[in-house]
């Protein structure tokens, strides 16, 4: 692997971690879905939610009025050896709530991800969110 091959690759995980709190916030539960390959698995503290159809439902699921901000930051991405996986850690700071209720949820916590080159170009096989004590 070239090492412009393998910064395009980075480059690549970057814009979906980037991707995955922009749709997550929007409320876009498709585009959110297709971030992960068909059988990709969110495991959320333990709760582990594999497909297309069941990771669209953590955006479409939520009840309405449901409002989230991600920030994530400090991303740091390493490409295998094979050129064609890669893994990730992500520092997550997030905040929640429902439109018109003045309680806001705030989460921190680190995204351990694993990522796969398919046809489409880089997809997150594996999201695992650890939450951290505020």
């Amino acid at each position: 692997m070239s090492s412009s091959e393998k910064t395009a690759a980075i480059e690549a995980c970057t814009a979906l971690c980037k991707a995955y709190g922009t749709l997550a916030d929007a409320n876009k539960a498709d585009e959110f879905a297709r971030l992960y390959v068909e059988d990709g698995v969110f495991d959320r503290m333990g709760q582990l939610i594999s497909g297309h159809a069941a990771i669209r439902e953590v955006i479409a699921g939520r009840p309405a009025g449901t409002w989230s901000k991600h920030v994530c930051s400090n991303i740091r991405i390493t490409v295998d050896d094979d050129g064609r996986n890669a893994s990730g850690v992500v520092d997550l700071d997030m905040q929640r709530g429902i439109a018109g209720n003045d309680e806001v949820q705030r989460l921190r916590g680190i995204y351990h991800d694993r990522y796969t080159l398919t046809a489409e170009g880089w997809r997150i096989q594996l999201r695992k969110v650890v939450l951290v004590p505020s």
